[in-house]
């Protein structure tokens, strides 16, 4: 998102500068962190207070040949972000972690939790600093509570793929590994009036029956936890952090029971995912793809926070799924009849996240591109030619 950022619109970005000058008042004295809720940097806890349940590492399926010629097409004009300070340096693999912490604080406005012996936010594969927005002062000293048992926080994540993904996967890969034995109970920690994705998760989770207390924190609040449910993958490649597919049927069993009331929309063979009036990548030419996509069966849909069990419907029937990038698309993860994703994209922006998503998932991908994007990721496309790269990818992914 920040690719197009004027050089004058970094150089008036007073956030960094308050973080070097909180950073530099604190200095690495965990009481004087705590004192003000300012947790700068990433470590990862001494041995002593370290249960370490699962350390393993994933290849990405994206690297199986039969994604050979869709791989080196992505990898042009590429534009993945990278970690520099990951330890982890294979962007073709991810390391999978889940552990149990002592001695862990979870402060309620960034909801990143924090070793409160060093002062330092959780990270299994970086020593390096964080930046002000997880990180910004709060008046949380002299509100912290203790919680018993085993705690998890769920950070209020505006990207539905990486929530998806980064977050709620790995933790769904955590409790499908029996983590939080049978009859005890799981405080899961987020910021107040959390979105309705995160509310039907836990909703989810009790409706499993499993034993499930929510904690809505308010910025000057912060618990302080007896056991923390350290459940994430870390890779180099930020596109790619996904790594759990095992825990897609956990997922989709925690979702489908709290959508258990939900009215299911008719499933459709071919739908076609629009960002709408999106603020962010705009397609010049989207309404005539439409238009031409009609015309052969597809059924034009839109992602919300609010219809989550229609995407899921959606995703899940489908035979052939086509987007352009961006966050929806993380939903070919609820695929059930490895279908064809058909990503559209920028011809000087592209990622490999669709590729990895499909991959993982099991599904065929074909990219098709548009023009060179601008302010804001916008590109124009020529409907015309992009009509004849699906009809293209179609007949290819057929006479596999």
């Amino acid at each position: 998102m920040a690719r197009h950022h004027s050089a004058l619109h970094r150089a008036f970005d007073l956030k960094p500068i308050a973080f070097r000058l909180m950073k530099s008042l604190t200095g690495s004295s965990p009481a004087l962190r705590k004192a003000v809720s300012f947790f700068p940097d990433f470590g990862w806890p001494k041995d002593g207070k370290v249960r370490l349940v699962e350390d393993s590492v994933h290849p990405f399926r994206l690297m199986q040949s039969r994604y050979d010629r869709q791989r080196d097409f992505v990898s042009q004009h590429n534009v993945d972000v990278m970690k520099p300070s990951c330890r982890f340096t294979d962007q073709n693999s991810a390391h999978r972690v889940v552990a149990l912490l002592s001695g862990i604080l979870v402060p309620g406005h960034t909801l990143t939790p924090v070793d409160a012996a060093t002062g330092r936010q959780l990270s299994f594969d970086t020593n390096a600093d964080s930046n002000w927005h997880f990180a910004y002062p709060a008046p949380a000293a002299f509100h912290t509570h203790r919680v018993g048992g085993i705690v998890a926080a769920i950070p209020p994540y505006s990207h539905y793929g990486h929530l998806l993904t980064d977050v709620l996967m790995p933790l769904c890969h955590a409790l499908d590994q029996g983590v939080v034995p049978l009859g005890e109970t799981l405080t899961v920690a987020t910021a107040r009036s959390p979105n309705s994705l995160v509310s039907s998760f836990i909703d989810g989770l009790r409706r499993k029956g499993l034993s499930v207390d929510h904690r809505e924190l308010a910025p000057w609040e912060r618990i302080q936890a007896d056991a923390y449910l350290y459940a994430r993958t870390h890779c180099c490649n930020v596109e790619r952090l996904f790594a759990t597919p095992e825990a897609i049927g956990f997922a989709r069993s925690v979702f489908q029971a709290a959508y258990q009331d939900r009215r299911l929309p008719e499933p459709a063979s071919r739908i076609y995912l629009t960002r709408g009036d999106a603020r962010l990548r705009r397609v010049d030419g989207e309404a005539a793809l439409m238009e031409g996509l009609r015309k052969r069966g597809f059924q034009i849909v839109q992602a919300s926070w609010s219809n989550h069990h229609e995407q899921m419907q959606w995703f899940g029937e489908a035979q052939i799924v086509m987007g352009v990038h961006g966050a929806g698309l993380a939903n070919i993860l609820w695929a059930q009849r490895q279908p064809l994703l058909i990503e559209l994209m920028s011809q000087n922006g592209r990622k490999s996240t669709g590729l990895h998503w499909a991959a993982e998932a099991g599904a065929d991908y074909e990219p098709v591109t548009g023009g060179a994007e601008g302010q804001k990721q916008a590109f124009a496309i020529d409907p015309d030619a992009v009509l004849r790269e699906v009809d293209t990818a179609i007949e290819r992914s057929r006479a596999v």
